[in-house]
């Protein structure tokens, strides 16, 4: 069976017009700087709060309410990669962490979510 690569810019445009069946993970999908290091210094830079997921939640959703932007859900996602296995499948109930980032790891965050998007 072949499988087949999600289109990245279709997934943001999707995760961004509020869509959460896709989740931000189709953005990744079969992407593999996820697993780069890049940001996640910065993500584990500071100590985290946590949050308890709910129905319809999204890493994207969290992120967008516990840090004020949803392209931030890379650093929720690295924060958690011990709990998550797929970005797009997080469970009410499952109690999250939520990285404190200063506004220069904000910034490289956001710099290596839109490197995502534009691969």
């Amino acid at each position: 069976m072949r499988r087949e690569r999600a289109n990245p810019r279709l997934a943001l445009a999707l995760v961004l017009a509020g869509v959460v069946a896709g989740g931000p993970a189709a953005a990744l999908a079969n992407h593999a700087a996820l697993d780069e290091p890049e940001a996640a210094e910065a993500a584990a830079a500071e100590p985290a709060r946590t949050r308890e997921v709910e129905p319809g939640d999204t890493l994207w959703s969290i992120a967008a309410s516990a840090l004020g932007d949803g392209t931030l859900w890379v650093a929720v996602y690295r924060a958690n990669r011990d709990r998550i296995k797929d970005p797009a499948r997080i469970y009410p109930g499952q109690r999250l962490a939520v990285p404190e980032l200063d506004p220069e790891s904000m910034a490289s965050v956001r710099r290596e979510a839109a490197s995502l998007v534009a691969d």
